[in-house]
């Protein structure tokens, strides 16, 4: 994957978190006044706006779907590519308009608890709640769409994608990594190194649960699809991960994945066995 590639998956990810930095910063700004007890806490509270926030989360789903079309058109080469919708589906758009409404749902709910003098614990709870919402929701959303621009692009050219997760996905994605889907055919669905796949429905472009950040890319070389299945084995074995993953998870995967006799070099083999009987990677979050 060229420079230039890796900018765009990345700017697809966090562009939605950046036009709503403004209300991201405001929350900041709460958790910091409420660790000191400041009497200003109601004010800020009551200055929040929550339609510009919903505004800008449907534009960045648009502006996702955007740059998944360059992004894949870049990849393939040769220009635009004919017969590529000119927005993202209805129902992404319907999805973040209905994740605006709860932003704005919950700030209404913490203006109201404000304006009646609850206490600052209280009227926190649901502007941390729209936070939540709206980080979850910008990871989803945006992501979703980038790839769908994506998935046009490789149907209307006539080639089939593959999936790209991160070195410190879940057992789960890491699974599909290297994965290929014909055009216009969805990806199989129960695919995991563990031992239960939560997911059994296919899925047509990722993410493949809420804050998930896969992407896929046209697949113009069989030996690219070759090399993601190898570095997701080696992940696994490594123990690479979030610490929102069990270890226990990763330990499980690495022994199921040596117990189906991968191919990987010996030391890495070697690491994930030694890792297996002490039951801990230390390697969790250095990939």
């Amino acid at each position: 994957m060229s420079a230039e590639q890796a900018l765009a998956r990345l700017e697809r990810q966090v562009l939605g978190v950046a036009r709503v930095s403004r209300f991201l910063d405001a929350v900041d700004l709460l958790r910091r006044m409420l660790a000191a007890e400041s009497p200003e806490i109601r004010a800020r509270v009551l200055a929040l706006v929550a339609p510009a926030i919903g505004r800008d989360l449907a534009a960045a789903v648009g502006a996702a779907w955007n740059i998944g079309v360059l992004d894949a058109e870049k990849v393939i080469g040769g220009g635009r590519v004919k017969g590529i919708p000119g927005a993202p589906p209805k129902a992404l758009i319907a999805a973040a308009r209905a994740s605006e409404k709860a932003i704005a749902a919950e700030l209404a709910k913490a203006r109201k608890l404000a304006r009646a003098g609850a206490d600052v614990a209280t009227v926190l709870a649901p502007v941390f709640n729209a936070s939540n919402v709206l980080q979850r929701d910008v990871t989803t959303l945006v992501n979703h769409a980038g790839n769908k621009g994506t998935a046009a692009v490789a149907d209307a050219a006539g080639l089939p994608t593959v999936w790209v997760a991160e070195t410190n996905a879940c057992v789960e994605c890491l699974a599909y990594s290297g994965r290929i889907s014909k055009p216009g055919k969805p990806f199989p669905g129960g695919l995991t190194y563990g031992a239960k796949s939560y997911h059994p429905d296919p899925v047509d472009v990722p993410p493949r649960h809420p804050r998930c950040r896969c992407t896929i890319e046209p697949l113009v070389s069989s030996e690219y699809a070759d090399a993601l299945r190898r570095e997701a084995d080696r992940s696994v074995l490594r123990g690479f991960s979030l610490e929102s993953e069990r270890m226990s998870v990763r330990i499980d995967a690495a022994d199921r994945l040596l117990a189906r006799g991968v191919v990987a070099p010996k030391s890495v083999k070697a690491y994930a066995a030694r890792a297996i009987k002490a039951g801990e990677f230390g390697t969790r979050g250095r990939p």
